[in-house]
């Protein structure tokens, strides 16, 4: 089994640009009710993931939820690479295994570092179940 099998594509998953401002960054998150999100450029490229923790750092440092924007802070400026370490699709299961038990998703990227998709915690618990493998 690898990535590619439990891959949930682009196509339907959420993610932000990197260009798009903290202030934007933040409505989407409050639409979407996710705790992290992807973060692209325009032309694909996997920048990081953005994430609660960041919006809450960044509102302390300025003292304001109405701060956030203001500043011309973008999410590409927000974006962790570091807490949300990602996968090529031909990643195995005992590399998604080390990866899933310390974040929910893992971002998914192709040997150019675009972003393909992610392959969620749920996704991989479910395949490691012993009747979703045929083992008896």
């Amino acid at each position: 089994m690898n990535t590619a099998m439990l891959i949930k594509p682009k196509s339907e998953v959420s993610y932000l640009y990197s260009d798009m401002t903290a202030a934007e960054g933040l409505d989407k998150f409050i639409e979407t009710g996710f705790t992290a999100i992807p973060v692209i450029d325009r032309e694909g490229l996997y920048i990081g993931v953005v994430s609660e923790r960041d919006f809450l750092y960044k509102i302390l440092d300025t003292g304001s939820v109405s701060a956030i924007g203001s500043d011309g802070m973008t999410l590409g400026d927000l974006a962790s690479v570091s807490r949300f370490e990602t996968v090529y699709i031909d990643a195995d299961y005992a590399t998604l295994f080390d990866k899933i038990i310390s974040q929910n998703f893992i971002p998914v990227i192709d040997s150019r570092g675009i972003f393909s998709g992610i392959v969620t915690r749920h996704d991989v618990l479910i395949a490691m179940e012993p009747s979703s493998r045929n083992i008896t």
